[in-house]
């Protein structure tokens, strides 16, 4: 599936199976530090987000099982976008993930730095 086309016709949760899938790997990436394949992995993830908060609220809360997830990289994007529409829930994985170290908990901390100044702005 294209970052252009298709996802107007996936199921919301065939979405949210995709935006797991591609959080997760641009976690893997970041972790590496490769930036390269992190890249298009984020861009999956804005669009695919971008579809969900087309659809209206009920489908962006279908993200919010992602907050529990295994994958550290999944609950940071998760986290990120729950801001918008449940952010205490956002909060509180993001402040858990600040408390790490290394890539993830720096950019839970800025996530939230952002957002608490006003200016997180959503695809």
């Amino acid at each position: 599936m294209t970052k252009k086309h298709g996802y107007k016709e996936c199921s919301t949760e065939e979405l949210v199976r995709l935006y797991e899938s591609a959080a997760s790997e641009h976690g893997q990436a970041n972790r590496r530090g490769d930036y390269r394949a992190g890249n298009p992995a984020a861009d999956t993830v804005a669009a695919i987000y971008r579809e969900l908060r087309s659809r209206g609220l009920e489908h962006q809360r279908m993200l919010l099982p992602l907050l529990l997830s295994s994958d550290i990289g999944v609950r940071t994007w998760a986290g990120a976008h729950a801001l918008e529409f449940e952010p205490r829930q956002g909060e509180a994985i993001l402040l858990d993930i600040a408390k790490r170290e290394g890539i993830e908990g720096f950019n839970a901390e800025m996530t939230l730095k952002v957002w608490r100044e006003g200016n997180l702005r959503f695809p």
